[in-house]
């Protein structure tokens, strides 16, 4: 196996890695959803409590911060699938000989 196919190969094995990842985090969006849905209807019935509106806010940035995590993670494996000349350089770097003069 060539260097440049064991950079493919690991590559490709972390953007898999990535889009796994990716999907397990948008597998709890409905959790979230179906929280802030509970927590606005609390609110708009005008029983809400400052915890309603706290959990609600805490519930909005959750989403907010799940969809930012999970279009890193695609981005990240978008890079990786491609496997372009500075992943490769990073993920096996050419090795220098260095010449030692006593």
């Amino acid at each position: 196996m060539s260097r440049k196919e064991a950079v493919l190969l690991v590559s490709r094995a972390l953007a898999m890695i990535q889009l796994i990842t990716a999907f397990l985090e948008i597998t709890t969006l409905p959790d979230r959803l179906v929280s802030l849905h509970h927590y606005t209807r609390r609110i708009s019935n005008s029983a809400a409590s400052e915890f309603d509106y706290y959990y609600r806010s805490l519930d909005q940035m959750g989403i907010a911060f799940m969809f930012a995590r999970v279009t890193g993670l695609l981005l990240f494996a978008f890079f990786f699938w491609n496997c372009g000349p500075w992943i490769e350089r990073v993920l096996l770097p050419k090795r220098e000989i260095h010449d030692q003069a006593d």
